[in-house]
C-alpha cells in the first residue's frame, strides 16, 4: 500500500471500483473512493478522467475520504494502478475527521 497510490478494487458486486490512498496510519487507510465503476478490472488508468461526482449525478457519486481499516481495505483485493501526488485539498476530509476524533469503518 502506497500514500497517492490509485488502485483498482473489486467492488463484490461484479463491478469494479477506483481508490486512492491518501493517508497510511497504523490499521487504518484512508482513502478517496471515485464514482467511477467498470464491468472489468482496469489494467490502466486515466487519472484526468476519475471524478468524485455529485449527490445529483444519476450515475452514483464517490467520496472524498473514507476511513477504513486495514483488513477491510485487503478484502478490496486492490490492485495498483498508478501513483500519483496527494493534494493539500484532498487531506481537508482527513483533517476534519482527525479533529473531530472520527471512526474507522471495519474497526
Amino acid at each position: 500500500m502506497t500514500e497517492g497510490g490509485i488502485y483498482s478494487i473489486d467492488n463484490g458486486d461484479g463491478k469494479y471500483g477506483v481508490v486512492k490512498i491518501l493517508k497510511l496510519e497504523p490499521g487504518v487507510v484512508h482513502v478517496r473512493v471515485y464514482k467511477n465503476k467498470f464491468a472489468a478490472r482496469p489494467n490502466s488508468i486515466k487519472v484526468e478522467e476519475l471524478s468524485l461526482g455529485s449527490v445529483k449525478d444519476k450515475d452514483g457519486f464517490g467520496l472524498g475520504h473514507l476511513p477504513i481499516s486495514e483488513r477491510d481495505f485487503k478484502s478490496w483485493k486492490a490492485v495498483l494502478l498508478a501513483t500519483t501526488e496527494v493534494r493539500a485539498e484532498e487531506l481537508d476530509g482527513y483533517q476534519l475527521w482527525k479533529e473531530a476524533g472520527g471512526g474507522v469503518f471495519g474497526k
